[in-house]
C-alpha cells in the first residue's frame, strides 16, 4: 500500500525530532524514518543553552535569537508532555586563573556582554567547589534533561503514527521530479537530519563535516555541591538525587567507535577535582556519542544542488539543543516557501569548493 507524505525527515535526532514537531505543528503530514542507533550524540549531550562560549568568551553564534526561542519552546513542550526535562538555570563559571577572571571582568564591563553576567563572586564564595580565583553567574542559561527529553519526543511521534524504525537505505531512493519514494512512502521532499552519519550519505557526504566523539560521566557525589551548570574547562550538573552529570571529552580521530575508552574516563576523572575540590566521587556510568560537527562550526542547512526535492537539516555540532528548536522552525519556513535561509546556514556557500556532481 501505497503512502503520500508532505515530508519524510530521516533521523529522529534532537534536530530531526524538532524539525518533525514544527511541521507537525503546521499540519503537514510526516513520516520519520530512524533505527535509534546508539551513537548519537543527542542521546547522551549535557543539553545546555549557554550563550558565551570558548576561550575568548564570546557569544555563542545567533544566541540572540536562538536561546530565547529554545527556552520557550522546551517549556511548551514540557507542559504539554506532563513531565519535566526542561532546567532554567544559570551557568556558574569558575575561573581556572587569575587572567581569566580578569577577562571575565572585561566582559562584564562591555555593555554587549554585562547583563549576561552577574556580578564577580570573590575566591571561597562556594565552599564545596574549587572557586580559589572566583567566578561569575551567566544568565539567560539553561539545560535539558537530553535522554528524557528524546524519550518523550520519540514517544510523542510514535503515538501521532508518524514514526518507522528502521535503518535508512540510500539505494531504496527513487528521486523524481515532483517526488521521492522510499519503500512505499512517497513524499514531496525529504529531509536528512542524519547527525554524523552524514558522511555516508551519497547526496550529502561532500559537505565539510568534522565528526567528534564526546564521553560524559555520571558521578555520584554525597555531599550537595549546587543546583547550578557548573562549570571550568569541563562541565558538572546536578541530575537526580545524589548524581551529577560531568563531561566532555573530544575525539575528532575515532568518531566511528562509539565503545567508552578508559583515556576519556581518566581525562574526566582528573578534571573533576578542578570543580568539586576535594569532594569524594564515585563513577556511576559512562556514556559515549558522536557530534555531526562542521568545519565552519555553522550547520549545513539546505538543498541539494541538483536534487530540488533532496534536503539537509544538520550539523549543529555541540549545539543542537541550542539551536535547533530555532532553526527547525526557521527551516520549516523555508520548506514552505516562507523565507530565504541564514546565509552563514546555508549549505550553498559550499557547492563551489566541495561540491562534485557524481550522480
Amino acid at each position: 500500500m501505497e503512502n503520500f507524505f508532505d515530508y519524510i525527515i530521516v533521523g529522529q535526532g534532537i534536530a530531526g525530532s524538532n524539525l518533525a514537531m514544527h511541521l507537525l505543528e503546521r499540519g503537514k503530514k510526516i513520516a520519520v524514518i530512524d533505527d535509534d542507533w546508539n551513537g548519537a550524540a543527542c542521546k547522551v549531550a549535557a543539553g545546555v543553552l549557554n550563550p558565551i562560549t570558548g576561550k575568548r568568551l564570546v557569544k555563542s553564534w545567533r544566541s540572540g535569537i536562538a536561546m530565547p526561542y529554545a527556552k520557550k519552546y522546551y517549556a511548551s513542550l514540557q507542559k504539554n508532555f506532563g513531565e519535566k526535562f526542561f532546567f532554567d538555570r544559570q551557568i556558574l563559571q569558575l575561573c581556572k586563573s587569575l587572567e581569566e577572571a580578569e577577562l571575565w571582568h572585561k566582559r562584564k564591563g562591555d555593555d554587549e556582554y554585562s547583563s549576561f553576567l552577574s556580578e564577580y563572586n570573590p575566591p571561597k564564595t562556594f565552599p564545596k567547589l574549587n572557586d580559589n580565583f572566583g567566578s561569575f553567574f551567566i544568565n539567560f542559561a539553561a539545560w535539558v534533561e537530553a535522554p528524557h527529553a528524546m524519550d518523550l519526543i520519540r514517544n510523542h511521534l510514535a503515538s501521532c503514527g508518524v514514526l518507522s524504525l528502521e535503518r535508512f537505505d540510500y539505494s531504496r531512493l527513487e528521486i523524481k521530479a515532483d517526488l521521492v519514494k522510499y519503500k512505499n512512502f512517497n513524499a514531496k521532499k525529504i529531509v536528512f537530519c542524519e547527525g554524523w552519519r552524514a558522511v555516508d550519505n551519497p547526496y550529502f557526504n561532500w559537505l565539510p563535516y568534522r565528526p567528534a566523539r564526546g564521553e560524559i560521566l555520571t558521578v555520584k557525589i554525597e555531599e550537595m555541591v549546587s543546583e547550578h551548570i557548573i562549570h571550568r574547562e569541563k562541565w558538572l550538573m546536578k541530575y537526580k538525587g545524589n548524581l551529577y552529570r560531568n563531561g566532555s571529552t573530544w575525539d575528532r580521530e575515532n568518531f566511528r567507535n562509539n565503545i567508552a575508552t578508559p583515556e576519556a574516563r581518566a581525562e574526566l576523572e582528573k578534571a573533576l577535582p578542578a570543580i568539586i575540590g576535594k569532594n569524594k566521587f564515585e563513577i556511576a556510568e559512562q556514556e559515549s556519542g558522536v557530534r555531526p560537527c562542521t568545519a565552519t562550526t555553522r550547520p549545513h542547512l539546505g538543498r541539494h544542488p541538483k536534487f530540488q526535492n533532496l534536503y539537509s537539516f544538520n550539523g549543529f555540532g555541540s549545539k543542537g539543543y541550542a539551536l535547533s528548536p530555532y532553526f527547525a522552525k526557521h527551516f520549516a519556513e523555508f520548506l514552505e516557501g516562507e523565507t530565504q535561509l541564514d546565509k552563514e546556514a546555508d549549505l550553498t556557500r559550499h557547492i563551489r569548493k566541495f561540491y562534485r556532481q557524481d550522480f
